[in-house]
This record gives C-alpha cells, structure tokens and sequence, in this order.
C-alpha cells in the first residue's frame, strides 16, 4: 500500500473518527466514538494490508489478545476486523493520558506504588505467558492508566503480526525500544522467552525508581548504538536513591542478568520476588492476578493451585474481586474506609456494614447458602481464573536460609577465597556474591553455583556478602564476614 494510504485513518462503519492519538513503528492509534454501545475506544490499525495466511495469523492472535484482555492489568480489546482498504484494526479501551512514560518524565515514582504497578503487571504478562504469547516490548510508554487510575498493558502480540523482519541493514536496531530490550534481543537472537519480558519489565522498574532506563544517561547525547552496546557489556549502575533498600537493588540485579538462563526463569517468580520486597517494607501484598486455560498437561507451565482455599475463583469475563489482604496484627474496630472511587471498576469491592443484630440473620442465610452451593457444584462449570491471595504469614513460603559455614582466607596470591556450607540439606539453588567495601555502594551482584569465592584483598580487611538464591527465584538474606587483610 503507498505510504498516503497507510498514515489516513480508515473508515469503520459504527464509528466516527475523532483524531490520532500516536503512532509506532507498525501501526497508528486513532481515538474513535464507537456509536453502539456509545463510548470514546482507542483503534490500533496496522500499516500494512493482510490477505491469505496472514489475514488467518491476524485472526488468531486478536483471539488470543481478546482471550487474555479480561485479565484486570491488560488493556481491554472491544473487537477487531480489516478496514476496507485492507489495513487490520483493533478497537481497545480508551485510556486517558498521561501513560507511564508521560509520568515518568515529571518524576519517579514511590517504592510504594512501584511495586505495586509491577507486581499488577507481571501477573498479566504471566498470564499472557501461560495463553502462549511472549509481549516483547514492555516498557513505560506501553502501561496505559484507566480512567481509575489501575494500570493496564498495551501492545500484547503486535509484533508477531508485523511480518518478516527485513535484512539487518541498521534500521532494525532503530525501530527496536532498545532502552528496555534484553542483551540477547540487541546481538539478533529471534527466540522470544519468558525470560525476555522479565528483563524489559525490570528495565521499567528501574525506570519508576530513577526516571531512566537502566543504561541511559539523563540530560546525555548518544547514539543507539552506544546505548545498545552497554546494554550488553555493563554492569546493572546502581540506583543511586536512598530510599530504595538493597534488597530490591538485588532482584533487579537478577532480573537483570546479561544471559537469560540466570534471570527468574517465569514472571511469576519475578513478582514474588517484588512481594517478598513488600513483605519487608511492610507494605500491602498486591495479589498477582493469574489466568488459567485448565490445560494441565502442559509440565513446563507453573501450576495453579486451583484447592487453594485463599484464591478467588471467577469466570474469564467475571469481575475480579480485589483480594483480602490479612493486616500483620489484629485489626481495630475504627479503622478508616477506603476512599471512595479508589477501586477499579473491574475490582471493587462493595462495603458491608453489618450491625450485631444481623448476627444470627446472617447464619442462617450462610448455611442455607452453603447447602445451596453443594448442591450445585457438579453443575457449576470449571473456573478459568484465580485471584491468588498472599499467605497469611509469609505471602512467599518459608524464608530463604543464608549459607552457612562463611569464612575466608587469605592466599599468596594476593587474594582471599571465601567459602561456606550449603544453607540446608537438599539444597539445589544457586548464590550472590559482593565485595563489602566501607563507603561504597556497589550493587553488583555476581553469580555462582559453587560454595567459594575468590575477592582482591583489600587494606585492613576484606568482606563479603553472600546471598542464597533459591530455584523459584527468592534471594535470603545476606551473610557477611571478613578477613584481616594488612
């Protein structure tokens, strides 16, 4: 199609066009009134015609993206069709601005509300994960706001629809978000893991943190290419924010990882990484929101537990219920109300005022409904989604045990070697390790399956910290020690 044709928006009988909203590398979005139901929707309308195989590819994977857009952190798709000039639309939910990246701009975000966001969106890209379908491009500008301010995810699968990709002739690298791809996704590897979106969602946390990409130099002027090559040959730079504890610095190290084998292999891991942060704040647990197909036979997939007593078990197109969060002491008779028009439209939770003398009222009703409800559950048909509720002591399991045994000694060569004991029996997980230095704040974390570690002796004495890394991803708490060094 020429290039005049592609930049018009379409015509689309039931909508009027109302003007353009942005524009990728593939596609344009255009703000529509859709006339029946009336309601202002986003239309993402590719720059390129389907016919054939393709017309069928487009088909699946708006199925796929309807399939998963019920999810409460994933942008909702109304419909899809072709134009009559060919192009591919999607008719989405309208969010308002400002998306992410708009905010971003201004300031960082809150540690509060960071891991409150990442934690809502890694449970949709898992979810994604599950239906079969890898994002390959989170980043702020793709997390959308609704009009209740919850954030949702764009853009699932629009580069599996782009086509052939073109011979490397350098304009591939700069339609790339390369502030946010992965090592392996800048050096040409087309296989897309979970593991990939575990990277670019880390990027964008550090981005809430700090205002930037992990490897972008704010206020700087340089090239893709230089911002690429230190995407895959630098360390992780720190933080640099006071607030943040050290802990999260570890799991973003992690997320982080040149080479994918050593980042959290699912998303799901990723979060409960963010929770067990949360944990430590002592900060509510966001629930991860997690959709389940009912295929069971696949072994690589992670398990629902669909007997957990705490899940919230809902139909794909039902509300989600937002979750109870268990306080870590007993609540108080006068503690304050939510705000009102805070929930999601899609998750809230209406309040009951139940006074003493519904008491009695009230149990007769709960037991003529559970009798109610057993008869009824050969009838029921099978859940399809589950909201998981955190534990109500540890929202991760038991906590991760610390190597045990850490001493060190220094050799002729100059060096010190540490060693230490496996934290338990049985164990099959990995380690971290650093180089405690007084005075500097050096997060990078190196990565080891042995029990040792060999640091350059420093004057007076040489430390280190060495970490615990469970196979779900779950880091322990540091042990230290230190050598006399003179």
């Amino acid at each position: 199609m020429s290039g005049d044709t592609s930049a018009a928006h379409p015509e689309i009988p039931g909508y009027t066009y109302l003007h353009e909203l942005g524009a990728g590398g593939y596609s344009r979005v255009h703000l529509y009134e859709q006339h029946m139901p009336r309601r202002e929707v986003a239309v993402k309308v590719m720059d390129t015609d389907v016919a054939g195989s393709s017309a069928s590819r487009f088909e699946s994977e708006a199925n796929l993206m309807a399939k998963v857009s019920s999810h409460p952190a994933i942008l909702s798709v109304y419909g899809a069709g072709v134009s009559a000039d060919g192009r591919p639309f999607i008719v989405m939910e309208y969010c308002p601005p400002p998306q992410l990246e708009m905010r971003l701009r201004q300031k960082a975000l809150s540690i509060p509300e960071t891991l409150d966001t990442a934690i809502r969106i890694a449970g949709a890209v898992e979810t994604a994960h599950r239906a079969g379908i890898i994002h390959r491009d989170i980043k702020p500008a793709n997390i959308l706001f609704t009009v209740y301010r919850r954030p949702v995810l764009a853009d699932f699968g629009i580069s599996a629809m782009s086509g052939p990709r073109r011979a490397s002739d350098g304009s591939e690298l700069r339609g790339m978000s390369v502030p946010w791809a992965p090592p392996e996704q800048l050096i040409g590897s087309r296989n897309a893991e979970p593991t990939t979106d575990v990277y670019s969602l880390a990027a964008t946390v550090y981005a809430m943190l700090t205002g930037h990409s992990p490897f972008e130099t704010p206020g700087a002027s340089e090239g893709v290419y230089e911002l690429a090559r230190r995407i895959v040959k630098d360390a992780v730079p720190p933080l640099g924010r006071p607030d943040v504890p050290p802990s999260l610095g570890r799991v973003l190290t992690v997320a982080l990882e040149k080479d994918p084998a050593r980042r959290y292999p699912t998303m799901l891991s990723f979060a409960r990484a963010l929770q067990q942060i949360q944990a430590e704040l002592e900060l509510p647990t966001t629930a991860v929101d997690l959709y389940d197909d009912g295929q069971d036979e696949d072994a690589g997939r992670p398990a629902l537990d669909v007997d957990d007593p705490e899940a919230t078990r809902l139909g794909v197109f039902s509300r989600v219920e937002e979750p109870v969060v268990v306080p870590a002491g007993p609540r108080t008779t006068d503690d304050a109300e939510p705000e009102a028009g805070a929930e999601d439209h899609r998750s809230r939770v209406p309040a009951r005022l139940i006074g003493a003398a519904a008491v009695a009222v009230l149990a007769t009703v709960v037991a003529g409904a559970v009798i109610a409800s057993r008869s009824m559950d050969e009838a029921r048909p099978a859940s399809s989604f589950a909201t998981l509720a955190p534990a109500r002591s540890d929202p991760l399991g038991a906590t991760v045990p610390e190597p045990r045994d850490l001493e060190g000694a220094l050799g002729a060569d100059g060096r010190v070697t540490f060693t230490w004991e496996v934290p338990e029996d049985g164990w099959t997980g990995t380690y971290l390790y650093r180089g405690d230095i007084a005075g500097e704040d050096d997060e990078t974390l190196e990565p080891t399956g042995s029990t040792s570690a060999s640091l350059p002796a420093q004057s007076g004495s040489t430390c280190i910290e060495v970490f615990s890394v469970r196979q779900d991803g779950k880091i322990s708490a540091a042990s230290r020690t230190c050598v006399p060094t003179p």
